[in-house]
């Protein structure tokens, strides 16, 4: 966990582990462990504004749409927003 401060805010920043690997063909991330780090942060972060990346569903091979899912249900009540990291 990393915190960051930005004019006017503190920005907390940190990896949820939902893969053992990233390499290799076929699924790797582990829905049930997305589940439980959306969980962990509405326990830790309930009232504050949370953004994520496109967690498990980029070299993990993981469906957007059903982890997207998961986090609206695990973060039902909260304010968050999906973040996309552009280069």
């Amino acid at each position: 966990m990393a915190h960051i401060d930005v004019p006017g805010k503190v920005l907390t920043i940190f990896n949820g582990y939902t893969q053992y690997q990233w390499r290799g063909g076929g699924l790797k991330a582990d829905y049930a462990a997305i589940r439980q780090v959306f969980r962990s942060v509405k326990q830790a972060y309930a009232g504050r504004r949370i953004g994520y990346p496109t967690l498990g569903a980029g070299l993990a091979g993981g469906d957007w749409t059903l982890i997207a899912a998961i986090i609206d249900e695990e973060l039902a009540g909260e304010e968050h927003v999906f973040v996309q990291w552009t280069k």
